[in-house]
């Protein structure tokens, strides 16, 4: 593809909140195509946490292939078209599967930094964390210090991880660039929009803190049990996954505008 057309538009600030509702409506669309789907994702992610530190690599490591996948079905709902079993696997049975791996290695390595970051800064090894990852937030909120400047900025630091891989995957298959390059324009592409993903984000929290208020106004009137919880708490998670990755579509749809039209109406790859 030619490099004018992967060009990123520079849209409206208040787009960003706009992605939600259309996420929204992609949802809704086929909301059991998505429960089923996010319930066997869930499914294969915890029967590799059951291996230790290696399923939590391989995990990581496909990670933007399955993101890629997930993109593929919202596009697939959002354009009425059949939906296949494989999609959420798409991106791995492409010519493209290599430069998604080679993006997951790259992610596992930058999440691996800010780990060995939080070493360095709570004075606990790698391979402690790693084995029991609750450690560290147990022993931070027992001292009181969870929150202080230290760990902010260690969370500030993913920020850019974020920008660097939210339209990559998208630019590795459909832009038929390298990993590199596309983490680049992934980067650089958020960072033109950086006003419209900010209230995307701000957008989320407000929507996050009004279903917490109102659990918790919920749990205060009404004595749950940790079962009935379970069975509250499983529905709004999958309504949110499903929402936030048809949002992470509308994103690419608006931004990448070109790029998504010439893949319409064709193979998720």
């Amino acid at each position: 593809m030619e490099m004018n057309k992967i060009q990123p538009n520079v849209v409206a600030t208040f787009v960003g909140r706009d992605w939600l509702l259309h996420g929204y409506n992609i949802f809704k669309k086929q909301p059991l195509v998505w429960i089923l789907t996010l319930l066997a994702y869930w499914t294969a992610m915890f029967l590799f946490g059951l291996i230790p530190i290696i399923g939590l690599l391989v995990s990581l490591i496909i990670s933007p292939g399955i993101a890629f996948g997930f993109i593929c079905l919202a596009k697939a709902v959002d354009q009425n078209q059949e939906v296949p079993p494989r999609i959420i696997i798409s991106g791995f049975t492409g010519s493209k599967k290599f430069d998604l791996l080679l993006l997951g290695f790259y992610y596992c390595i930058s999440l691996f930094l800010i780990l060995v970051l939080i070493t360095l800064l709570s004075d606990k090894s790698v391979i402690n964390l790693v084995n029991n990852p609750d450690l560290q937030i147990k022993s931070e909120t027992q001292s009181g210090n969870f929150f202080n400047i230290k760990i902010i900025t260690v969370l500030i630091l993913y920020i850019p991880i974020q920008m660097i891989f939210w339209f990559a995957p998208q630019l590795v298959v459909w832009g038929n660039l390298n990993s590199i390059k596309a983490m680049f324009y992934s980067f650089f592409a958020v960072l033109l929009n950086w006003k419209s993903f900010l209230i995307y984000l701000l957008t989320w929290l407000m929507i996050l803190l009004c279903i917490s208020t109102f659990i918790a106004l919920l749990i205060s009137l009404i004595k749950i049990d940790q079962g009935s919880l379970f069975v509250l708490f499983l529905p709004i998670s999958l309504l949110i996954m499903g929402i936030a990755h048809c949002s992470y579509y509308a994103s690419t749809k608006t931004i990448f505008s070109e790029l998504v039209a010439k893949h319409s109406n064709t193979n998720p790859n």
